[in-house]
């Protein structure tokens, strides 16, 4: 099956933290980074909102996000 993404991806395990509506924190664990989004791996199956943000560093820095897919424990998203 051929790549559809526009920007090759790098894959990582890296540590971060799903942050919605400035009250609500989910670890994370992201699987893949591109210029435009990420792969995240979630813990379980949880209903996130379509708006959110994605921190790397306990919040000094935020990525605002809009979700593009979710599974059981996966969901992608594309920076803003």
């Amino acid at each position: 099956m051929p790549e559809r993404r526009k920007y090759v991806r790098t894959r990582v395990q890296k540590r971060a933290t799903i942050l919605i509506e400035n009250s609500s924190a989910i670890d994370c664990i992201v699987l893949d980074l591109t210029n435009a989004g990420a792969g995240i791996q979630i813990s379980d199956a949880i209903c996130l909102p379509e708006d959110l943000n994605l921190t790397f560093d306990a919040g000094r820095s935020i990525r605002s996000c809009r979700l593009a897919w979710q599974t059981l424990n996966k969901v992608g998203v594309e920076f803003r």
